[in-house]
């Protein structure tokens, strides 16, 4: 109940205790006070009567007593006068029986009034010559007792009407303060920092606006140091930190985006030859020199989009993705002479070799560091800082081979769906499992298992990825209820389909129809594709919250989406890059990286999943900090 409601009926429980004891004791007071005034009269009445039928009573049969009585009596103001001669007959009696009207029966049952009655004698001469009786009427008694109690009863409640109008008013205004206050602390808790810039007018409640205000501004201060902590250390974790370039999982990553994205480009594999060598003859000092300004000169060169990485060692790449073949001839000559000046000024004649490989949306992740090395192994046979370029990295499949595949799948309804990643909580005396993948193999007609990233990038290049993704959808939410599953479950999503109103309406149908219990659907976009349309990911989030369902981001890194940007989003969930949770103890950035991670999501509301944490000292580190899950 609201306390607008609280308070109203209180208030009206107080005016009706107030109101009751007031108008019993006022109706008390007016009766008492109209039998006194009752008594009074009727005395009055009889003593005067007495004295003006005095005279009179020598002759008790003279008829000027019955009218002088008579005069009085049919004022009405009597029930009864009765006139005794000495012997105690009636000499004349007169009664008025009838009731007042406009009094109500039960009024007369509920307030009995006393009948005041007066006696006089008449005296004639010095002897007692008869006694008079006056009875006054209640009737009238009751009819003034009936209007002032209907009196009261009317303006008490128009006032009381009047008061709950003004305190309507008056809690609307304080109430507001108070609903712009509920509304704060519901932001606060879903990490939106706001401050109420008008203040109430009511003093309690002014100061708890303040308060709030101040408890908005400090968590939303450290949210932001935290984040920028967190940025830092996700910059260092994705660079080397001799040549400030990107590392080997940075690049991996970039090169599955460009990928996914359906890009068509260039990759290419520098290494610097006989590093040892040069360490040798020269010292190491001089190879930590030669690979920064070697770094330097690759980032010198300027192309829009090429990223520089330095894998391990003297082991170099870049990643060009939607560069023509003119274009790499161009950067591949301009790099050659580069390395050539560079390797001279190190009395070296043969300093580097460049292996690249061309790839496109058919290219499959695993079969590119094969394809640079083997352009590299052909460059060391062309000559001194020589280059090769290979143009397709071999592809099992033409266009329509795939197309026909995809299609084939989502008519047959043959998709294959495994849980796989369980995660655990680890933080109580009992792991608990809280979440697991729901992995999905797809195959072509020879029953051979296909790349699903690259699955997806060609249904997507045909149009045909919302389809799969309901197609998968719908397997596993079938495969959920039959098990009876009891554990949430991630569920991977294109954009294409969370931006898809058709897609929406088909999943709120879909899941209208199921005994499943929709808590445990956790429907999952990767942090780099949510990144491309935060507001459509947001949108769907608050979607499919609306029925009860959690959304997860996974690959998370602070550099892709911002952490201060999670709280816009609505998620519940987030899972870690699995490069944040390897090699803890060898980058001494991680362990702050986590804990900082921890520390936000838990004042944001959101559960952090760590993936595929599979050495031992990794997972130690991983537990002690606390994360919500971890799958190994």
């Amino acid at each position: 109940m609201s306390l607008s409601k609280q308070l109203l009926i209180l208030i009206s429980f107080i005016f009706f205790i107030v109101f009751s004891v007031s108008f019993l004791l006022s109706i008390d007071n007016i009766k008492s006070y109209l039998e006194v005034e009752s008594e009074i009269h009727v005395q009055d009445t009889a003593t005067s009567l007495g004295l003006s039928l005095s005279p009179h009573m020598v002759d008790e049969q003279d008829p000027i007593l019955r009218t002088m009585m008579n005069a009085i009596f049919d004022t009405g103001y009597y029930k009864e006068m009765r006139l005794v001669n000495v012997d105690g007959d009636d000499l004349i009696k007169l009664t008025n029986p009838a009731r007042i009207e406009g009094v109500p029966s039960w009024l007369l049952t509920l307030v009995p009034m006393k009948t005041a009655t007066a006696v006089s004698e008449i005296s004639s001469g010095w002897s007692i010559s008869g006694t008079l009786y006056v009875s006054s009427n209640p009737g009238y008694g009751y009819l003034k007792l009936y209007q002032q109690g209907k009196a009261t009863l009317t303006y008490s409640l128009l006032l009381f009407f009047c008061a709950v109008v003004l305190l309507v008013f008056a809690l609307r205004m304080t109430l507001r303060s108070l609903k712009d206050i509920e509304k704060q602390a519901t932001e606060i808790s879903s990490g939106q920092f706001t401050v109420i810039k008008k203040l109430p007018w009511t003093l309690e409640v002014r100061n708890v606006a303040k308060s709030m205000n101040s408890m908005s501004d400090k968590i939303g201060g450290m949210i932001s140091r935290l984040n920028g902590k967190l940025e830092s250390l996700s910059d260092n974790l994705k660079r080397d930190p001799l040549t400030g370039l990107f590392n080997q999982s940075t690049f991996d990553e970039d090169f599955k985006h460009s990928l996914a994205a359906g890009d068509t480009g260039y990759a290419a594999f520098i290494k610097i030859d006989e590093l040892a060598k040069i360490a040798k003859d020269q010292g190491n000092q001089s190879v930590d020199q030669l690979l920064i300004e070697f770094a330097t000169l690759l980032n010198s060169i300027e192309l829009n989009g090429m990223t520089t990485y330095r894998l391990y060692g003297s082991e170099f790449a870049l990643l060009c993705p939607k560069i023509e073949q003119k274009e790499l001839s161009g950067l591949a000559n301009k790099l050659q002479n580069a390395i050539s000046e560079l390797a001279s000024s190190y009395s070296i004649d043969d300093l580097v070799h460049i292996g690249i490989a061309r790839y496109d949306r058919t290219s499959e992740f695993n079969k590119l560091m094969p394809a640079l090395l083997e352009a590299y192994e052909q460059a060391k046979n062309i000559g001194n800082n020589a280059y090769f370029v290979k143009e397709d990295i071999d592809s099992s499949m033409t266009d329509l081979e795939w197309k026909a595949a995809i299609l084939s799948c989502i008519e047959n309804n043959t998709p294959e769906i495994t849980f796989t990643a369980q995660a655990y909580d680890f933080r109580g005396k009992k792991e608990v499992k809280v979440m697991e993948e729901a992995f999905t193999v797809v195959k072509d007609h020879q029953g051979t298992s296909l790349s699903i990233g690259t699955f997806f990038s060609m249904a997507q290049e045909f149009d045909l990825v919302e389809e799969m993704d309901k197609c998968i959808v719908n397997k596993i939410i079938s495969l959920m209820e039959e098990t009876k599953h009891s554990t949430p479950v991630t569920i991977n999503l294109s954009m294409v389909s969370v931006s898809s109103v058709d897609f929406k309406s088909w999943l709120q149908s879909r899941l209208a129809t199921s005994t499943l219990k929709h808590e445990l659907l956790a429907f999952s976009v990767t942090a780099y594709s949510a990144a491309k349309d935060l507001t459509a990911f947001a949108n769907f989030s608050v979607f499919v919250k609306s029925f009860g369902a959690t959304t997860l981001l996974k690959r998370y890194s602070s550099d892709i989406i911002a952490v201060d940007m999670l709280k816009d989003l609505h998620i519940d969930y987030v899972r870690l890059a699995r490069d944040l949770t390897s090699d803890i103890r060898g980058n001494s950035s991680k362990p702050d990286f986590l804990e900082l991670m921890q520390e936000v999501s838990s004042l944001l509301d959101i559960k952090v999943l760590a993936e595929g944490v599979t050495a031992d000292d990794d997972f130690k580190a991983v537990k002690k900090i606390g994360l919500f899950g971890i799958s190994r």
